[in-house]
């Protein structure tokens, strides 16, 4: 006998949260679960791939601001799918989820959410959270800072709340090639630094660009490359291209679709996070054994562990940061075994088959509660 899971999320770009889904729903036994995927969106890239795995992906075509007509449309096609569990990621979904799904069949089906980010900046999306949490079983947090925020800050009842980390297949990194150096104005001999992310407030570039430039004036060897784009995009340019030191030393990559090829390039991946969820370019860095020097924030503390697979310094610290990317420029040697480390770290507790092995435990649980 299958269980029908419907699994629903905002969008179909290619982001952290959905390659995800993307993974999670792939990689489901189909013997078990009868799993199809709702977008409230338009398709995005990775709804062809999830349709090319033979599953069925329907997109809605809802902008994020019409909340009536997300919740109209999800409620039609979820009562055409008919579940038996709804988990839904990321906070439009959450919310669209948990309205929809009194409409869906008597009795509801179970309903689980996912938190994907220790919200810092929109604390609407806190209160929306909160109110419409006892609709719900409860929700999975991709880390356990995520918990401690849903809970303390969120006000989120914490025995409905769990914890199930993102996982990665190392494979698609390992078939990688290293990007050439000199197509990205960086050489050979250099010791390259490496940010890939959202060029956006939360990820502290402005801690980043203080600590390159101290680093700039000590290492003459020293560059940073930036990949990503972003609302943040007009300011970061202004402020590399504002100092000659800069502009001869920090590249900025614009966004990139050979993330795991510009990481087998790069010495280091640095992350100056302010807050973060649980980050997928650490883990792909880790997968391409490159040691990390992030913040410990949610999420990153989760997967770095400080001086066994790179270094954890205070978010907003510019000058701990400088001092972790220095030590990391300092040993070459080091940095391979701290990246070998964090290679075996991926293998043995974030592979996507225990992800996989998580949700389906899981999910049992719940139906096998809500069923009593």
């Amino acid at each position: 006998m299958t269980v029908s899971v419907a699994l629903v999320i905002t969008d179909l770009d290619v982001g952290g949260a959905e390659r995800a889904l993307s993974a999670l729903a792939t990689g489901l036994p189909r013997d078990r679960w009868r799993v199809g995927v709702f977008c409230l969106g338009r398709p995005g890239a990775l709804a062809e791939v999830i349709q090319e795995s033979g599953l069925p992906c329907e997109c809605l075509g809802v902008g994020r601001r019409d909340a009536i007509g997300a919740v109209a449309r999800l409620t039609r096609a979820l009562r055409r799918f008919e579940p038996d569990l709804i988990q839904s990621f990321l906070f439009h979904a959450n919310l669209a989820a948990r309205l929809a799904a009194p409409w869906v069949r008597r009795p509801r089906p179970a309903v689980l959410g996912g938190i994907r980010v220790a919200e810092r900046q929109r604390r609407w999306h806190l209160t929306l959270d909160r109110l419409t949490f006892s609709l719900t079983d409860g929700a999975v947090c991709v880390s356990e800072g995520v918990k401690r925020f849903s809970r303390d800050v969120g006000g989120l009842d914490p025995s409905r709340l769990w914890v199930i980390p993102n996982g990665i297949d190392p494979s698609p990194i390992d078939a990688a090639q290293p990007v050439r150096r000199a197509t990205i104005g960086i050489p050979d001999e250099a010791h390259l630094a490496l940010y890939v992310g959202r060029l956006d407030p939360q990820k502290g570039l402005p801690d980043l660009l203080d600590a390159a430039d101290r680093l700039i004036a000590a290492r003459p060897n020293w560059y940073l490359a930036i990949a990503g784009d972003g609302p943040e995009r007009p300011h970061l340019l202004h402020a590399i291209e504002s100092r000659s030191t800069r502009r001869d030393r920090i590249r900025w990559l614009g966004r990139r679709d050979d993330v795991p090829g510009l990481l087998k390039s790069a010495d280091v991946l640095v992350l100056p996070s302010h807050w973060e969820g649980m980050p997928n370019v650490v883990l792909e860095a880790m997968s391409a054994r490159r040691a990390v020097v992030g913040t410990s924030v949610e999420g990153t503390e989760d997967l770095v562990v400080a001086g066994e697979t790179g270094w954890l310094v205070p978010p907003r610290d510019p000058t701990m940061l400088t001092a972790a990317l220095d030590a990391a420029a300092d040993d070459p040697a080091r940095l391979r075994r701290l990246g070998e480390a964090g290679r075996l770290r991926v293998e043995h507790a974030f592979s996507m088959a225990a992800v996989v092995t998580a949700y389906e435990r899981l999910w049992s649980t719940v139906l096998k509660f809500q069923s009593r």
